[in-house]
């Protein structure tokens, strides 16, 4: 008998060597929990094979909120990178993906609501975790990291999504499957949404749901481009299986578009800080000349200009500093000087 390649539920079986033998049983496989080698199919399983990938679904998408939760509160990258690679959620997403492109309605309603159920999930399991825990009085950085999305994200989430939908439609490569878990963040950012809502801390919590969302539709979109370029979209003689797959893709094209635009205006903010900070600087130095005087901190948000000052001597009159920026941005300026003084004691001993 010839040897039987390992396919999905809906995957074929190696032919028959002689008569009367029996046809070889498909072996049953989930793409979205197994390492293993993989066709696209197999991220549609069905019958036994679906419960069982339910029930693992669940389960570790669970351990995975917990184990993220208390990562962010530590402030542990191992531990958050363990919830990555733990969480299951990326493969639902690549289903819902791959059910664009196939036309496969059943499986866009299943994976969709899988995605958003474990969402709500991973949420609900966060504020409970943060509960139990003694309130911080600052967000830890891992927290405050999943706030505040920009470009960055956006394009480590497209890529991500590729490489996600590459493995999915080759039979080899599935050693690249942790990788695209870790570089692509989806339940640390909605474990951030829960705790955040616990310290009611709303805009936060807002923050970090559009960052899950910029990685949800990043993905969709990328995933759907790369499969239909595998071949894996329906010929031009299925022409309504073809109308589904370019409203379903044109629908996440324009979600991805929607939730690009924060991301956009806060990017132009960024550089537009960044470039009157650079201008500023050397204002800046000037205004300190020769005083024992280190600048701490150094911020343009809009037109507040906040300078952070730690020395032995205090700062001079803030006003000249003032007009010069102003003159440099073209725009009121509105500074803010913290100083902290620093007191040297020096002492000689005699022996």
């Amino acid at each position: 008998m010839d040897s039987v390649s390992t396919g999905g539920a809906a995957g074929g079986a190696g032919a028959a060597g002689g008569a009367g033998e029996a046809e070889p049983v498909p072996v049953l496989v989930d793409a979205r929990q197994s390492l293993g080698p993989a066709k696209l199919d197999d991220l549609f399983p069905e019958g036994e094979a679906f419960s069982r990938s339910l029930q693992t679904f669940t389960m570790l998408l669970a351990l995975a909120a917990v184990i993220a939760s208390f990562g962010l509160y530590q402030d542990s990258v191992a531990s958050i990178i363990g919830a990555m690679v733990v969480a299951p959620l990326g493969g639902a997403i690549m289903a819902f993906a791959g059910a664009l492109v196939t036309g496969r309605d059943r499986w866009q309603g299943i994976a969709f609501l899988q995605v958003a159920l474990g969402a709500l999930g991973v949420v609900v399991i966060a504020y409970l975790v943060s509960v139990l825990m003694p309130d911080p009085l600052v967000l830890t950085p891992s927290l405050l990291a999943r706030t505040s999305p920009g470009l960055l994200d956006l394009g480590v989430a497209l890529t991500a999504g590729a490489a996600g939908a590459w493995v999915a439609v080759r039979r080899t490569g599935s050693d690249a499957l942790p990788g695209v878990a870790i570089a692509v963040s989806l339940v640390p950012p909605l474990a951030t949404v829960g705790i955040c809502l616990e310290l009611g801390r709303v805009p936060d919590a807002a923050g970090a749901l559009l960052l899950f969302l910029t990685n949800f539709s990043a993905i969709v979109v990328a995933a759907c481009v790369v499969f239909t370029l595998s071949g894996a979209a329906p010929s031009r003689e299925m022409l309504r299986e073809r109308h589904r797959l370019r409203n379903g893709f044109v629908l996440a094209v324009v979600a991805l578009a929607i939730i690009s635009i924060p991301l956009v205006w806060h990017a132009v903010d960024v550089a537009r800080s960044t470039i009157r900070a650079t201008e500023g600087a050397p204002y800046v130095r000037a205004w300190l000349g020769d005083r024992d005087l280190q600048v701490t901190g150094w911020s343009v948000e809009g037109d507040q200009v906040v300078i952070r000052l730690s020395g032995t001597e205090a700062p001079a009159d803030a006003r000249p500093l003032a007009s010069d920026l102003a003159k440099v941005f073209a725009a009121p300026v509105l500074l803010e000087i913290v100083y902290t003084p620093v007191t040297k004691s020096i002492a000689t001993g005699i022996p």
